[in-house]
């Protein structure tokens, strides 16, 4: 369960995509994929050392507040917060849009289109009032759906790519420093959510090995799937296509095993959103819940180990 936490709040509504977005630099993306995933897992490493030495709720304000005081865990988790509300909305929309694939009513009917990203919205809210533990059956079950399509593509599209469709290795006519950082920009966004696993910790069994386990191993597995989809969706979609696309996953797809298959990556791009959504459902109720819940037994230096 933590592990699918990690995975399904970082592989969201975005990543189907995100290679139309970085379509425009050409193959030179996938060096900045490199580049953000190796930051990704030391980023991960360090998480996975502080929730082995400090296994808290809260997670990153927990060990903001421990480190520098509670102004600095405050405002840690103030903004954490919000960045998490905030970011449902967004992943609500998407969910609905993506549903309006099968149920085209949604495209068109915008109280329907509200009320199902509501009801969506207070569904998982329910869920995850009910228990943490029921929320992480949940995403279990959400992430396991979601990767269906992605490994599709991502390992059995490779049989199916064809040179011709890369393009030029840089084709944002900048130089390759200039092309790399920019790519960079929008793949560490994908990255988002690593530290989920962190946030519930006094929820997690044995947390000092499981949630150093779940953070790492969560953020290689989706930072693989992320490399191998992006070089699969660049070889199966010609670049000029690809560009304008607005399903480069479900155009892949096509290209790949036909039209059946795009339609089983719009139902995953689906059950994506949905997923992520119950995801960070979960750790918008457990950071104002841990910052709440303080005591003075979280500043006691016997709380702080070196795990």
């Amino acid at each position: 369960m933590a592990t699918a936490l990690v995975v399904g709040n970082m592989i969201g509504s975005g990543v189907f995509l995100l290679p139309s977005s970085l379509a425009e630099y050409g193959p030179i993306s996938l060096v900045a994929w490199g580049f953000t995933a190796a930051g990704a897992i030391l980023l991960a490493l360090v998480f996975a050392r502080l929730s082995r030495a400090y296994p808290r709720t809260g997670g990153p304000y927990a060990y903001a507040r421990r480190a520098f005081g509670d102004f600095v865990g405050f405002q840690t988790a103030w903004g954490y917060w919000i960045a998490v509300w905030a970011g449902n909305a967004a992943i609500a929309v998407a969910f609905v849009g993506y549903l309006a694939h099968f149920w085209p009513a949604l495209g068109d009917d915008k109280i329907l289109a509200a009320a199902t990203g509501l009801a969506a919205i207070w569904l998982l809210t329910a869920v995850n009032a009910y228990g943490v533990r029921q929320g992480g059956a949940v995403q279990v079950a959400t992430t396991v759906i979601k990767l269906v399509p992605l490994l599709l593509i991502a390992f059995g599209g490779l049989f199916f790519v064809r040179s011709g469709n890369f393009g030029e290795f840089n084709a944002s006519g900048q130089s390759a420093f200039g092309a790399v950082t920019a790519a960079a920009a929008l793949t560490l966004w994908s990255f988002i959510g690593l530290e989920s696993a962190t946030v519930p910790a006094e929820d997690v069994e044995d947390p000092r090995k499981t949630i150093p386990r779940a953070t790492v191993a969560g953020t290689a597995v989706t930072a693989l799937i992320y490399i191998l989809g992006t070089v699969a969706v660049l070889g199966l979609v010609p670049a000029a296509a690809l560009a304008t696309s607005t399903a480069p996953f479900a155009d892949a797809a096509d290209a790949a095993f036909g039209g059946w298959a795009a339609d089983l990556v719009a139902a995953g791009a689906a059950i994506s959103a949905f997923g992520a959504l119950n995801g960070w459902i979960l750790l918008q109720g457990q950071i104002p819940f841990a910052a709440a819940s303080r005591s003075s037994a979280w500043s006691s230096p016997a709380s702080w180990s070196p795990g």
